[in-house]
């Protein structure tokens, strides 16, 4: 059964069946332009936890688990991450979509990217939070090394490196590495997505070409990110906006969640007053 979201609102869990395999995904608000929330490497949809409420203030809030990730399918082809924007496609359409505001977070980004030049005919605006693929050589062996923690110690220790300052989070994101890594079928999904998605690409991939992208895009990322650092302006969209929050490394949607998620609110509220999409 649906229940209460804090601060308002319906949440509501559930698994669509798609081409391609079943995706889960968390819904909660209604009404206007909705937002599709796409999570990082080795995350879930309830990496959104401290957001999903006040997004879902002022419209359909949607976070999805990507292929490979929580309980959707493990199915991930030849593990290209690219590939999965035909996948969101197809649970938007499911979710009665038709267009959407998509924020991606580090991997999230890199394929949220990739769907906005799919289809930029249905995504109305981009958020790009310490995304992959902008140019800054990541910590490869850190993904690695996430994957399949020897124990929770070592899965604590990953933790840590996603954080600027101490957090009662890193147990806990610990215990699930490792968990994860406990699955075989899981750990090889996830092996599979490293080694065709991030070590080829692990200076930071080629430039992209930004022609492509005629929706609005702001970059938010936080200062002591140690796993993808701060890209180099000169990769980044011309004049989109870039936020830096202090004292947050990879999880600025976490360690600074109400001013990352003001952020978010302003540019979604801005990107809907320039449209004509029926509200």
């Amino acid at each position: 059964m649906p229940r209460p979201a804090p601060g308002g609102g319906r949440l509501r869990a559930g698994v669509a069946d798609i081409a391609g395999g079943p995706a889960a995904y968390l819904s909660v608000g209604s009404g206007g332009i909705p937002v599709l929330l796409l999570h990082g490497f080795a995350g879930d949809r309830l990496t959104w936890q401290f957001n999903l409420s006040a997004l879902a203030a002022d419209r359909r809030v949607l976070a999805v688990d990507l292929p490979g990730h929580g309980g959707s399918t493990l199915d991930v082809g030849d593990g290209r991450v690219l590939s999965f924007a035909p996948w969101l496609l197809r649970f938007a359409e499911a979710l009665e979509a038709p267009r959407f505001h998509v924020v991606g977070h580090s991997m999230g980004g890199y394929i949220g990217r990739e769907l906005a030049r799919l289809a930029p005919e249905r995504v109305v605006s981009l958020t790009l939070l310490a995304s992959a693929g902008l140019g800054t050589p990541f910590d490869l062996g850190f993904l690695r090394r996430a994957i399949a923690p020897a124990d929770i110690a070592e899965g604590q220790a990953c933790a840590e490196r996603l954080f600027a300052r101490p957090s009662p989070l890193t147990l806990r994101i610990g215990e699930v590495l490792h968990a994860q890594g406990a699955d075989p079928a899981r750990r090889a999904t996830l092996e599979r997505i490293v080694e065709a998605s991030f070590a080829i690409h692990a200076d930071g991939g080629p430039p992209v070409d930004w022609s492509g992208y005629p929706m609005p895009i702001q970059i938010l990322w936080g200062r002591e990110d140690r796993i993808i650092p701060l890209p180099p302006t000169e990769r980044l969209p011309p004049g989109a906006p870039f936020r830096i929050f202090e004292n947050s490394g990879h999880l600025p949607h976490t360690e600074a969640a109400s001013p990352v998620t003001a952020a978010i609110r302003a540019f979604l509220s801005s990107c809907d007053d320039n449209t004509s999409d029926d509200r």
